[in-house]
């Protein structure tokens, strides 16, 4: 499933291929201040803000687990979880659905790995505005999570909400 990173910053998508992977990955890069809107199915399951708590209670009703902390410790200890997971920030792109097809048929023409890093590179950083690297911090905890590092969690900047 394609996600829109729904964020003040710029516009990102993410692929996961579990709701629980992608709860995970919302969790954990937007540190509650973000959410994901399933752009592929309208009735695919949202993963929501939890700027304001309720982590717990969504994670209860919509995963039939305890706690948010039970599912990120399960997804987080589970090999084959912990792979999707680096998958899913991974595909961490900005722009949208229309964006990922021309980028994905862009790398696809490189053979070269370094070629293919550089090509992947120049388009977010040609594309990103924002201070708030979420591209940035996704692949590194990508790279944590496939380097076998216990501490995966990249924080993200804290967002300032006028009138809250």
């Amino acid at each position: 499933m394609i996600y829109e990173i729904v964020n003040p910053s710029d516009r990102y998508t993410i692929e996961a291929h579990s709701l629980d992977v992608a709860f995970v990955a919302c969790a954990c890069l937007g540190a509650g201040q973000y959410s994901f809107r399933p752009l592929e199915d309208e009735n695919a399951e949202r993963v929501p803000m939890f700027l304001f708590g309720g982590a717990d209670d969504w994670v209860e009703e919509t995963l039939s687990e305890p706690s948010a902390a039970a599912v990120i410790d399960r997804v987080l200890n589970n090999p084959e979880k912990r792979i999707e997971l680096a998958e899913c920030y991974e595909s961490c792109l900005i722009g949208m659905v229309e964006d990922r097809k021309i980028y994905q048929a862009g790398l696809d023409l490189i053979d070269n790995p370094k070629k293919r890093d550089e090509w992947r590179r120049t388009w977010h950083d040609s594309r990103r505005s924002s201070l708030n690297d979420i591209g940035a911090r996704a692949r590194k905890m990508a790279e944590k999570l496939r380097s076998g590092e216990k501490q995966t969690v990249v924080e993200a900047p804290q967002q300032l909400f006028a009138g809250v």
